[in-house]
């Protein structure tokens, strides 16, 4: 396996390969081309949905573009802790809540809640992992079917072992 590049500029749409991320700019910004890349699924596993990534408009528009595209759930989401984002007026919690069969958000299983990893992969051939999921480090693979597809099959793991939250389930008035 090769080393990642370091992510030294804007991502295109026709990035391919590994790339080093080493601020919450980077990060934010290549989480919105992933989501902006996805025409199939998208699945997101995060501690607490960190605003400074979730919560920006170019994410939100390419999450709601998806789920409105695709008639199943096209975006599914694992938190571990679901308060703080349900209570914030996250947009994303918001704009689960508003397209209930489209957008899937659960809460990670007991018996996940020491995992420390967070990642997020578009139609099983980009992601990017954060090995930790409180710094602001991460790796993005573009086009790497094989990565994705690793993450992907610890994702629908943990989706079997999650459960349904009630902070998640409130109907907006």
């Amino acid at each position: 396996m090769s080393e990642p590049t370091p992510h030294a500029g804007p991502i295109l749409d026709t990035t391919t390969g590994s790339l080093k991320l080493d601020s919450r700019t980077l990060i934010r910004d290549t989480s919105a081309e992933l989501a902006i890349r996805a025409r199939r699924e998208l699945l997101l596993l995060s501690r607490r949905l960190d605003p400074e990534l979730y919560d920006h408009r170019p994410f939100l528009d390419a999450v709601e573009r998806l789920a409105l595209a695709r008639p199943n759930l096209a975006v599914r989401i694992l938190v571990f802790d679901p308060r703080g984002a349900s209570q914030s007026g996250h947009r994303l919690v918001e704009l689960t809540r508003r397209l209930t069969s489209r957008i899937a958000i659960r809460r990670v299983g007991e018996d996940d809640q020491d995992r420390l990893d967070a990642f997020l992969i578009g139609d099983e051939r980009d992601s990017l992992r954060r090995q930790a999921a409180d710094a602001w480090e991460a790796v993005a693979d573009f086009d790497n079917p094989l990565a994705a597809r690793r993450l992907r099959t610890d994702f629908e793991s943990l989706w079997e072992r999650s459960d349904a939250d009630p902070e998640f389930r409130r109907l907006l008035i």
